[in-house]
């Protein structure tokens, strides 16, 4: 593991509050190694086992997801640096429930099996905390989508929906679906989800092309129908 990775790597919430004496203690005790990825190639696809724990620390990742009934796609862009799903390690279905794909040709990834995953909890306090901490963030914010009030016209129940979907409230999203399936998501007719797509558009928070919502800034989305 080079300096620069664990330069970096005290940047990442997992990695935070360990020391660097300890984490070259990690390079040399926990089995690691370091990948390196071009535009446009993979490093983990949806459905697929999780056998590793992933951390991105340099270029952009784009997150792809597919939905179960196969008639939407989500695309979310997403700088590094960032562990990938880490909660897919463990569980009932320990798969990745999205696909990673490098955007930029300058890709680099720390990849941990899980018998170092094992290790780092074992032997470093530190780093069992700040999984506990990411684990119970990613389990409240969906817990607390269950009960958030999705009421409202069109324009609020789009919103609601790309952000619901956004696994970070910001920055640019991709939505793929046609209007009707749209509809269908959010219970209204096509015309409502027509006429409100192209009133957001109007505003400049998002651009329409043929079955596919492009929002360049989600923030400003949300805050423009809050």
């Amino acid at each position: 593991m080079d300096a620069f990775t664990l330069d970096t790597l005290t940047d990442l919430p997992l990695f935070q509050g360990i020391g660097k004496g300890e984490l070259a203690q990690i390079a040399t005790s926990v089995p690691h190694h370091v990948m390196n990825y071009a535009q446009g190639e993979k490093l983990a696809i949806q459905n697929h086992p999780c056998k590793q724990l992933m951390v991105v620390f340099r270029g952009t990742v784009q997150m792809y997801t597919l939905s179960d009934n196969n008639r939407f796609a989500f695309y979310e862009r997403l700088q590094s640096p960032i562990a990938l799903q880490p909660e897919a390690l463990y569980g009932i279905t320990p798969h990745y429930t999205h696909t990673f794909t490098a955007q930029t040709d300058d890709v680099r990834a720390l990849v941990i099996p899980k018998e170092g995953v094992v290790r780092l909890f074992n032997e470093f306090g530190v780093f069992r905390l700040n999984m506990i901490n990411l684990l119970s963030t990613h389990i409240y914010r969906h817990g607390r989508w269950l009960w958030h009030n999705l009421s409202g016209d069109a324009e609020k129940r789009i919103v609601n929906f790309i952000h619901m979907h956004s696994s970070y409230p910001a920055g640019e999203k991709i939505l793929e679906i046609s209007m009707e399936d749209l509809g269908r998501q959010i219970n209204e007719p096509r015309m409502n989800v027509s006429q409100a797509l192209n009133a957001l558009q109007k505003e400049n928070l998002l651009l329409l092309k043929r079955r596919r919502i492009i929002i360049p800034a989600l923030e400003k989305l949300i805050r423009a129908r809050q």
